[in-house]
Parts: C-alpha cells; sequence; structure tokens
C-alpha cells in the first residue's frame, strides 16, 4: 500500500483547495477533484492524518484530537501563503473541515462536505464490505467491497488488532457531536454532497444540514445513484460539474 499526501502549487495562485480524508481512508480518490481544482487556477494538497499511511496498530495509537490538531496545523501553514482556502472532506474529514473552519475561519471562503456524518446509520452490506476488506488481500473489482478497499489508508493486520479500534471509533463519535454543535456557527459558503445510497451516513444528516445549516451559505446536492465509496458516473459528473462552478466563482 502506498499513501502519499500530495502538493501541487499552481504559480502565481492566490487559492488552495486543501483535501481532507475520512476515517482509515486515504487521500487517493480525491485525484479528479483535485485536478479540477487545480484547472480553477487553484493550488492543491492533501493531508495523511495521524495514524493513517501505516498499520492497524498505527491506528490504534491515533486518536481524534491528533486528527483535528494536525487538520488546523496544515490549514494554517497554508494560510500563510494563500489568501483564499477552501476545505473539501470526505465523511470524517467533512466533520473536521467545518470544525477547523469553526476554530480558526480566517481566509477559508468555502467548505465542500462529501458524504458528512452527523449521524450513522450502519447497513448490513457495509459490515459485509468492512469484513470482507479488513480480511481479503484482494478484492475483485465486481464486488462491492472493491470501493471500499480503494479508499483504505491503513494496512491490513491481525483480525484482532482491529478491536483496538474501538476507541477510534468513540473518537469518531465526539467529532459527530461537536460537528453538530458547531454546525450553525459556519458562516462561509457549504457545499453539502449526500449520496442516496449511502450505506453509512444516516440521511437524517442531510436534515440536519438542512434545519441547522445557515441557509444563506448551505447549497445542498443528492447524489442519486452513488454510495459511501463509488460514485456512479453521471453523480461523479454531477459532482465535478459543480465542483467546478462552486470554485470558478472565486476571483483569483
Amino acid at each position: 500500500m502506498i499513501v502519499k499526501a500530495v502538493y501541487r502549487k499552481n504559480s502565481h495562485a492566490k487559492g488552495i483547495v486543501i483535501f481532507i480524508h475520512g476515517i482509515v481512508e486515504s487521500p487517493a480518490p480525491f485525484a479528479e477533484q483535485m485536478d479540477i481544482a487545480y484547472n480553477c487556477g487553484m493550488s492543491v494538497a492533501s493531508m495523511i492524518l495521524p495514524g493513517h499511511g501505516g498499520t492497524t496498530m498505527d491506528f490504534a495509537r491515533s486518536s481524534g484530537k491528533e486528527w483535528l490538531e494536525y487538520a488546523q496545523n496544515k490549514i494554517a501553514n497554508y494560510r500563510q501563503e494563500y489568501d483564499k482556502i477552501f476545505l473539501f472532506g470526505h465523511s470524517m474529514g467533512s466533520l473536521l473541515s467545518i470544525l477547523s473552519y469553526v476554530n480558526d475561519p480566517r481566509n477559508i471562503e468555502g467548505i465542500i462536505a462529501f458524504d458528512t456524518p452527523l449521524f450513522v446509520s450502519v447497513k448490513p452490506r457495509a459490515i459485509r464490505n468492512i469484513l470482507k476488506t479488513g480480511l481479503c488481500k484482494n478484492v475483485p473489482e465486481s464486488d462491492p467491497a472493491y470501493h471500499l478497499q480503494k479508499y483504505m489508508g491503513v494496512e491490513q493486520g491481525p483480525t484482532l488488532s482491529y478491536a483496538l479500534w474501538l476507541p477510534r471509533i468513540a473518537d469518531l463519535f465526539t467529532l459527530m457531536r461537536q460537528t453538530r454543535s458547531a454546525l450553525n456557527e459556519v458562516k462561509t459558503p457549504l457545499l453539502v454532497f449526500h449520496a442516496d445510497n449511502d450505506e453509512l451516513v444516516a440521511s437524517s444528516s442531510v436534515r440536519y444540514f438542512e434545519k441547522h445549516a445557515n441557509p444563506n451559505y448551505l447549497q445542498l446536492t443528492h447524489l442519486t445513484e452513488s454510495s459511501h465509496f463509488h460514485l456512479s458516473d453521471s453523480d461523479r459528473k454531477k459532482l465535478n460539474s459543480q465542483l467546478n462552478a462552486f470554485l470558478s466563482k472565486t476571483k483569483l
């Protein structure tokens, strides 16, 4: 498994899009969206959160507090160079994006939140995919678990080692609660994508956005044919088109 953070500096760019992956994920699935942002005249960067990019034990030794502090420090570093910052998060990365904005909103011109777990609803197929990804070395492309394995940013490990991840799952729920409490403090454009067939994120997350996010800033899009780790071709085009339009509004 090769997991790398990316930084592509666009000559003379005053803006940057920072991509933040989800729990046990990697930045690899952001490649297409990073190209779109770069072609909009932005610099682009991703990160590897603490405990990711290594072993199951590395992940077990990390913490939610470390993830959030790491993301905030990365954003602070880029703030020294860029006047305009956009945050693009998938899953837990969306939580970290919103919480990082609330902690220090300076220079943050917008947030793209993709499959944000304000609440979770774990479907049986999610459990099946997680088990298969954790136990099988190579999942065939025809298998639904294949898309999860593509996102994975933690190496497979001994079966019992996964039990040590329970505190990290508790950390995720803490971040979810914190984000729900902070959501009404977001006063920057908030582009939310929700996959209607998501096997992990509850549909009540969408209702919470609609009820508690400031309507002057919220733009909500349903991806009707997609799940948490898989975008259909039509939904991919929809997401990429709206991302391009969202970023193109910014004058650099």
